[in-house]
């Protein structure tokens, strides 16, 4: 049975001027077909990791998923401008996208970079990547397939860390060595919360795990 109470959004889903265009409808996701190379890019923001994964990956399928009304308009113009056909959007909660629009092995690559990390105790239940999530999508993800995680918030980090030893018999740390966490920019997307963490000076932590 669904728990429809995981698919509830926390905080706003537009901006405070109460745009009324959502352009990005026109390329809003049907369906995910399991025979394709499938990559979900979860909470995108203004679609820059989205953007950079499609452009890099032209015959794979790129699904930005996020919740964000202003981000999605932004994102699907930026695809306009690239010409790039292979972006599909999910507007919502990923986990009703998994249970509603995913068969079983039918995602390739998992994207999660700078997810909200709700910074107030009270609110850590909020946080997406926990063992529940990985529980869950374990079923989704393609044998070898990959999830790349990133946050530059202290107590996340921590959680991560806690989480990834929790699934090590699910799910292998493809970059284990402490010399390997820190966030490439010139290889990993450049996106607003990473230009944000280095100009506060913190130095984001990024995680590779792969299905086993």
């Amino acid at each position: 049975m669904i728990d429809s109470s995981s698919y509830r959004l926390y905080g706003r889903t537009k901006g405070r001027k109460n745009k009324k265009n959502n352009s990005f409808s026109k390329i809003r996701l049907k369906e995910i077909d399991k025979t394709k190379y499938n990559i979900i890019d979860i909470g995108a923001g203004f679609g820059e990791s989205t953007i950079k994964l499609a452009k890099e990956n032209k015959r794979k399928i790129v699904v930005c998923c996020e919740k964000y009304i202003d981000g999605l308009n932004s994102l699907f113009n930026k695809a306009q401008i690239e010409f790039l056909k292979n972006i599909y959007i999910y507007q919502g909660n990923v986990h009703q996208m998994l249970d509603e629009y995913c068969e079983e092995e039918s995602i390739s690559e998992i994207w999660i970079l700078f997810p909200d990390p709700w910074p107030k105790k009270r609110h850590f239940k909020r946080r997406l990547i926990n063992k529940f999530f990985f529980d869950k999508i374990y079923k989704y993800l393609k044998t070898g397939g990959t999830i790349n995680l990133a946050s530059d918030s202290k107590s996340y980090i921590s959680q991560i860390l806690k989480t990834i030893y929790l699934i090590k018999d699910d799910f292998l740390w493809l970059n284990q060595s402490k010399s390997e966490w820190d966030y490439n920019s010139e290889i990993l997307p450049t996106t607003k919360y990473y230009k944000k963490a280095k100009k506060n000076g913190l130095n984001p932590f990024y995680a590779k795990l792969m299905k086993i």
